[in-house]
């Protein structure tokens, strides 16, 4: 006996919510709501199957396999997607472990980098300014004018060459003199010799260098000849960069 027509409306029904999330369900994100349509379409299809029990249920039947389909591919994209997520966030992760590891040994390099010089030696700053003490010397001063109760005059002579490629600026008072640990600026008067002429005629004044100039001039510091003396470059914050010995 052939079978009665199918009852079709809640079939084509099932049959185009069931392809709208089949369509739906390769989307990323988008899929979750493909899931909703599927189900829903899933729970039409079997009651048109329910309704065509003893009709033909080719539309009904139709929509059901494409509602369980999308299923299958909502799991199978969302598999794909978060695997494909998780493998992102691993490169970015390693990336970010790369920078960090690389942070770490050029600061573990910068801790390591010789900070203290003698006084023949040359110190080059990061910035590509290099400074090198030509010579020392040590004073009591003139008639006139006197450094501080045990203390000296400390002439420092010094050349700053900018190797960089970059213009750099420099300053007297980025120069300290550290006179066993206690840290001063290099900006005393020396005075005027018994001709009446500067004892120091070539001071360090500021300024900015451009790439391949250099510039010299002296410092002037008081502290103890007897002490450990030396010149040095200090942060704001008080930490010293780097020292040269002055003796």
């Amino acid at each position: 006996m052939e079978k009665a027509k199918e009852k079709k409306v809640l079939g084509i029904i099932a049959l185009i919510i069931a392809i709208f999330a089949l369509i739906l369900s390769w989307v990323p994100i988008i899929n979750n709501i493909a899931a909703i349509f599927a189900v829903l379409g899933i729970i039409l299809g079997v009651i048109a199957l329910v309704i065509n029990r003893k009709n033909k249920k080719t539309i009904a039947l139709i929509a059901t396999i494409l509602s369980v389909l999308s299923i299958i591919v909502v799991l199978a994209t969302q598999g794909l997607y978060s695997k494909a997520i998780d493998d992102a966030t691993a490169k970015s992760d390693k990336n970010v472990t790369s920078t960090a590891s690389s942070t770490a040994s050029s600061e573990k390099k910068d801790d390591t980098t010789k900070k203290t010089f003698k006084l023949n030696e040359t110190v080059k700053q990061q910035n590509g300014l290099e400074i090198k003490v030509n010579n020392v010397k040590f004073t009591q001063g003139t008639e006139y004018t006197t450094p501080k109760a045990g203390t000296q005059f400390i002439l420092v002579n010094v050349t700053l060459k900018n190797t960089g490629n970059k213009s750099v600026s420099y300053n007297p008072y980025d120069f300290k003199l550290d006179d066993n640990g206690n840290q001063t600026d290099m900006n005393s008067y020396a005075g005027n010799d018994e001709q009446g002429n500067p004892v120091v005629s070539d001071d360090l004044h500021s300024g900015t260098l451009q790439p391949n100039a250099t510039v010299s001039g002296t410092l002037v510091g008081e502290g103890n000849p007897e002490n450990d003396i030396k010149l040095a470059s200090v942060d704001y914050d008080g930490e010293i960069n780097w020292t040269i010995s002055l003796k």
